[in-house]
């Protein structure tokens, strides 16, 4: 009956964002919830016609994250939860959007408690039936995270891939896409490990903050996607950490690594995902500021978010990023001209009383920065200096 469970889920989702996008309050606070409780009545009563425990359950003997998964989603949840408080003290805050009239509260809660009872019942569902035969399990694993990582996607939100304008892309990849794939891969984690209450304790802590809490951190997108995806990926750790000892008490080798499959997959797609973008393969590459000549606008320890960009595209003002001899330098433009049909730039630091002495070739330009994070880059520059000071190569 997995097939049923799958087609509703999707068949929901679709019917508020692709069929009729255009709910009002009665169709998203009324219709909505009953049809997300609907579905978890429907995989309640699957799971226990096949003989599926979906709601609570332990693959591991004792736990040493809390007492039991449940516990290990809760304090994971509140750890994520006191990253973005502490982001917030220093970025700032600001209120709710939603409304805290004692109507509105009533129909949120009803809202959130209905979608998580009806995605979490069913992920778990899904999970144990699809993890059920070994070859396939890491497989359906990562199929039913990327479904539920969509599905708590507004279809609306992906108009803004227009790559036209490569900042709202990155936002939208960054802050939206990449966050609710670490954060799920987490939650069908704990659902895989401890059941439907399982993800729903890490989930819940989440939204119903989101929700319910008067006043918001209001950070950059980039500070709320750093928080988004390193949280869940120390949660990953902390599990896995904390479980393996167990394992090797009460479990045989092979017992041993198919449990650490999952896990570790999980791990590795996140990690995969973070190499990308470090490298530039998601078309934008950060690049750490390690000299004070774009002061004040660039100051050391800063990171500039560095979008390819054609040459045609670059005006007069945009700071760009360029090469010369083997040296990455970070600097605005000030000038440019065409020399035999190929763009030339004259460019200056905005410390730097002149310009700089060479022009910069249209084939040395590696791209124009689209966004600044201020500081964070210290953290890289800390470990190249720790790593010269004991004399190995960095």
């Amino acid at each position: 009956m997995w097939f049923i469970v799958l087609g509703i889920l999707l068949g929901i989702y679709s019917l508020f964002n692709i069929i009729y996008p255009g709910a009002g309050v009665f169709e998203a606070y009324i219709i909505r919830p009953l049809l997300w409780i609907g579905l978890a009545i429907i995989t309640i009563y699957f799971a226990r016609e096949e003989g599926l425990n979906i709601l609570k359950f332990s693959k591991i003997r004792k736990w040493y994250v809390g007492n039991s998964p449940i516990h290990a989603g809760l304090l994971i949840g509140g750890f994520q939860v006191s990253m973005l408080i502490i982001v917030g003290l220093f970025a700032g805050f600001g209120y709710s959007p939603y409304s805290f009239t004692v109507t509105s509260i009533a129909r949120n809660l009803f809202y959130v408690t209905a979608f998580l009872m009806g995605t979490e019942f069913s992920r778990a569902y899904l999970i144990k039936k699809g993890t059920s035969s070994r070859k396939y399990a890491t497989y359906n694993l990562t199929f039913l995270t990327l479904v539920y990582m969509f599905v708590q996607i507004s279809f609306v939100e992906f108009n803004v891939l227009d790559f036209k304008e490569p900042t709202l892309a990155l936002e939208f990849l960054g802050a939206t896409l990449i966050t609710g794939l670490a954060i799920n891969l987490l939650a069908s984690y704990l659902s895989y490990l401890g059941g439907a209450t399982a993800s729903i304790s890490y989930l819940g802590v989440l939204m119903y903050f989101e929700w319910f809490s008067p006043i918001l951190p209001d950070p950059h997108w980039t500070l709320l996607a750093l928080v988004g995806t390193i949280a869940p990926a120390i949660g990953f750790v902390i599990i896995q950490a904390s479980i393996t000892p167990q394992h090797s008490r009460f479990g045989s080798r092979k017992t041993r690594k198919r449990e650490n499959d999952h896990s570790w997959t999980a791990i590795a797609i996140f990690s995969v995902i973070m190499v990308f973008f470090s490298f530039g393969y998601l078309g934008v590459t950060p690049s750490v500021i390690y000299s004070g000549s774009m002061k004040p606008t660039l100051d050391v320890g800063d990171i500039v978010l560095v979008v390819d960009t054609n040459a045609q595209d670059i005006k007069v003002g945009d700071v760009i990023q360029f090469v010369r001899d083997n040296v990455t330098y970070v600097h605005r433009v000030v000038d440019s001209y065409i020399e035999e049909d190929r763009s030339v730039f004259i460019t200056k630091g905005d410390a730097n009383q002149y310009p700089d002495t060479d022009p910069v070739l249209e084939s040395h330009v590696i791209g124009k920065s689209i966004f600044t994070i201020p500081k964070l880059g210290w953290v890289q520059i800390f470990v190249k200096n720790m790593f010269r000071s004991v004399g190995v190569p960095y």
